[in-house]
């Protein structure tokens, strides 16, 4: 782990059983997670965006398996902690807002008192600790009245703050958000994204944001990690994404988004889909779908390699030669 580390995710293999045998969906993933910043992890779906977000915080489901490697924490295996410990480290130094995070709340009580059962499970008293519960609902831009509701009478937004103040009640120094905003409307979206990243800002906490959607990705992220079929193919500081992608996916998504002055033929329509990691694949898995490919592609599978800007990372065999094929001048 790097001194500006707070979570180090090695060689982390993750995939799922079912009766043709074990799906790998993760490939031997390598990732930092720098202190104090966001981490955006984007890619389409069945990438395995989600599946990395269970693994790192432990809440995969059979038929779900963690195959092997490491997710070192504050000094410590996540992957190796028994459950107990684990349990007193969730909330208190990690927490999780799951996709439709909304429907992670108990139907049959009080908002109140599912903030008590957080701190009850770590020991703290409930009534002692309001002051704390008022601050966690301020910071989402709620109203303490909201406390005395039951979940039906929320708003899909409201509930969708609620879940999230939850997640920051115990101050941790990490929280895993899944596509926090999925399902809601744009502009309650836009509002609780913004909140997210103000938050973030103000409290320095440190943050992985996994998304679908790149332009969310390029809004709320300091680095970003790009995910292919299981595989990281790209990380780097959010400018460089922008500026100078180093792999062919990255700038393929790029352009795919529509944007204010770019006429509707001049976006690129990224075809086909993304397929689980293929072991018997010895060259690039993005292959079947790259538009600057060459012979030498399928020759070899192409590790993850550091480019000559700081912490900049791409694998590809091809580059640069692609962006010249690509007729990208820098």
């Amino acid at each position: 782990m790097t001194g500006n580390s707070i979570m180090s995710i090695r060689n982390l293999s993750v995939g799922y059983n079912s009766e043709g045998g074990f799906t790998r969906i993760i490939n031997n993933l390598n990732l930092e997670v720098n202190a104090g910043r966001i981490l955006g992890i984007a890619g389409e779906s069945g990438s395995g965006k989600s599946t990395l977000a269970q693994a790192i915080y432990r809440s995969l489901k059979y038929p779900g398996e963690i195959e092997s490697g490491e997710v070192i924490f504050d000094g410590r295996d996540l992957l190796k902690m028994e459950l107990p410990d684990l349990r007193k480290l969730r909330a208190v130094h990690l927490s999780f807002v799951p996709q439709a995070a909304m429907n992670a709340l108990n139907p049959v009580k009080k908002i109140l008192y599912q903030f008590f059962d957080v701190l009850i499970a770590h020991g703290k008293d409930p009534e002692e600790n309001m002051e704390r519960i008022q601050e966690a609902v301020r910071m989402v831009r709620l109203d303490e009245s909201i406390l005395y509701s039951f979940p039906h009478e929320l708003s899909g937004g409201m509930k969708q703050r609620t879940v999230i103040a939850m997640s920051l009640l115990l101050s941790p120094k990490l929280v895993i958000l899944d596509e926090p905003t999925t399902g809601l409307d744009v502009l309650v979206e836009h509002d609780i994204l913004k909140d997210i990243r103000e938050i973030q800002r103000k409290t320095k906490i440190s943050m992985i944001f996994i998304t679908h959607d790149l332009s969310i990705l390029y809004e709320m992220s300091d680095d970003i990690g790009m995910l292919y079929a299981g595989e990281l193919v790209e990380k780097g500081k959010y400018n460089e994404f922008l500026e100078n992608p180093m792999h062919p996916y990255t700038y393929l998504l790029t352009r795919s988004i529509p944007r204010i002055g770019i006429r509707r033929e001049n976006i690129i329509k990224l075809k086909g889909t993304p397929t689980n990691f293929d072991p018997d694949n010895h060259g690039c898995q993005f292959i079947s779908r790259c538009p600057f490919s060459e012979s030498y592609c399928s020759e070899s599978h192409p590790e993850l390699i550091e480019s000559d800007e700081e912490d900049h990372y791409y694998r590809c065999v091809n580059f640069p030669a692609w962006k010249r094929k690509a007729g990208i001048t820098k």
